[in-house]
């Protein structure tokens, strides 16, 4: 905690100092020790400063086939009872209710967005959209509401971008990632209990560079209610969007959010991806299309196989083949070339430089394939 520029003060005191889940009265607050009394007075105004732009994000009706196991991620159909157990004692039973359509699940759900337009630009996660929902209402912090149609997405970010019918809406300032000091204090808002203020969760920066280099990594509780809202610091800044990403960056990640662990998407340093966002376009994972050993300490990584079909496949590259450079980057290891890779979306070009079997070192341009989820 030494990183920490302002006085180290036990939880449920800060908990006091700001008001959060006790909901002390503003007579309780001025009786706090002068140490917590000036931390209100720091978070107050940032809290005041980005909360015209958190909205409320509401989806209603949209259906999915599940394709995990409905006893772990959802209601199951019940068994209907046998007509010989329909009665008992003379009495007729109540009939057991069942889902029409087993296997799916109705979206109707209830999170977080940020403005990011004036004129009616909307981020959120994209958690909330999975179950592509068949209308999505947008309630401002004023309480007027606008039903929304999504744009593009960020699927290696997991951010969507809705556009209202506004104009003139409050859009907050950003902070750039390479500004933040891990150990610095954070906020996580959300607004998906209504207009009123939003719901605050205080913690500290625990990471940068999380997710293949797009997300920071924070104790703040977050959480599908303030998933899609914003993560601020103590100067009322925009850090970036609480999203669900998983440490390996691979799945959604929404079962880690009551684990201390949790990521925001940095919005600073994204500026074409939101422009491209606006304008429709889908961001997708990248693939390659090779197998290479975890256990390779480098330098370099060595091909153990290259998938047919993959962008790998069509620039020739060979079992054996050993990967040195990626667009100017020495590789050192196997994982850095993952890492590597993984920090490119879809549809990007790369340069490898590799070294053949035969001795030969040659350079290849490949524009990279897609993950399709």
């Amino acid at each position: 905690m030494s990183a920490i520029n302002v006085p180290v003060l036990p939880a449920a005191i800060l908990s006091l100092a700001l008001g959060l889940a006790a909901g002390v009265s503003a007579q309780k607050a001025s009786t706090m020790l002068p140490e917590a009394s000036l931390m209100q007075e720091v978070l107050g105004p940032a809290l005041t400063r980005v909360s015209a732009s958190v909205v409320t994000v509401e989806t209603f009706g949209g259906y999915r086939v599940k394709k995990k196991d409905p006893a772990k991620t959802g209601p199951q159909a019940r068994p209907q009872p046998k007509p010989s157990e329909q009665k008992k004692g003379g009495k007729k039973r109540p009939k057991l209710g069942s889902l029409k359509f087993p296997g799916f699940l109705q979206a109707q759900g209830v999170s977080t967005g940020l403005v990011v337009g004036s004129d009616g630009w909307i981020l959120t996660s994209r958690w909330v959209l999975e179950v592509d929902p068949t209308t999505i209402l947008v309630t401002l912090a004023d309480g007027r509401k606008f039903t929304a149609e999504r744009a593009g997405e960020d699927r290696t970010r997991g951010i969507a971008m809705l556009k209202i019918q506004a104009e003139g809406l409050p859009v907050p300032e950003y902070i750039a990632p390479a500004s933040l000091r891990v150990g610095q204090w954070v906020l996580a808002l959300g607004r998906s209990f209504g207009p009123k203020r939003p719901t605050t969760h205080l913690g500290i920066l625990s990471a940068k560079g999380r997710i293949s280099g797009r997300a920071v990594q924070s104790d703040a509780n977050i959480s599908p209610a303030n998933y899609g809202g914003p993560l601020i610091d103590i100067e009322g800044r925009v850090i970036g969007i609480n999203v669900p990403l998983s440490p390996k960056g691979d799945t959604a990640g929404a079962d880690w959010y009551d684990s201390g662990i949790g990521f925001a998407a940095t919005l600073a340093d994204i500026s074409e991806i939101l422009a491209g966002m606006k304008a429709g376009k889908v961001y997708q994972r990248s693939l390659l299309g090779i197998r290479f050993s975890p256990a390779d300490l480098g330098p370099g990584a060595t091909l153990l196989s290259v998938q047919r079909g993959t962008a790998a496949h069509e620039a020739r590259l060979r079992k054996g083949d050993k990967i040195l450079v990626v667009d100017g980057v020495r590789v050192r290891h196997a994982a850095h070339l993952q890492d590597l890779i993984r920090a490119h979306v879809g549809g990007d070009w790369i340069e490898l430089e590799l070294a053949r079997k035969s001795g030969d070192v040659v350079k290849v341009l490949i524009q990279l394939g897609s993950v399709d989820h």
